[in-house]
């Protein structure tokens, strides 16, 4: 997800957001979603479909996936992200460490990273450990 180069670095620090194009080969569409959003979080930014209209001869809109997909979608990153904080499943952090570093990855504040620990509380994602008050591990 890195841009090479001097002009991809330079692309990726002044863009106010970065979006990637996939195929999705079970609808025979593409989908478009946020990667980079300078002033919030890509989890929020929905995916957009478009898809090759015959009749028209170009690509049409196709909408937005539903609002299931959307909560499935922040579940499952959040999820994958989660198991990429914790190095293993007996590791634990504490929240302010956390945090840091779902703001480093996903280039978000303060604000939103508490957001994003809460719903991974909330889901089951990571719990409370026994170690101590505001130390996380990861779920089963």
């Amino acid at each position: 997800m890195k841009l090479r180069g001097h002009l991809g670095s330079e692309i990726q620090r002044k863009s106010a957001g970065i979006l990637l194009v996939e195929k999705d080969n079970d609808k025979n569409c593409s989908t478009i979603k946020a990667i980079k959003v300078r002033d919030g979080s890509p989890l929020d930014v929905p995916i957009l479909e478009f898809g090759w209209d015959t009749e028209k001869g170009r690509h049409v809109f196709l909408g937005e996936r539903g609002e299931v997909s959307s909560f499935q979608r922040k579940y499952d990153e959040l999820k994958e992200l989660a198991c990429n904080i914790f190095l293993d499943k007996q590791q634990i952090l504490k929240s302010t460490d956390i945090q840091r570093k779902l703001m480093d990855v996903l280039s978000i504040k303060d604000r939103m990273a508490r957001n994003y620990l809460k719903f991974m509380l909330d889901n089951s994602i990571i719990e409370k450990s026994d170690f101590g008050t505001n130390y996380y591990n990861l779920s089963d």
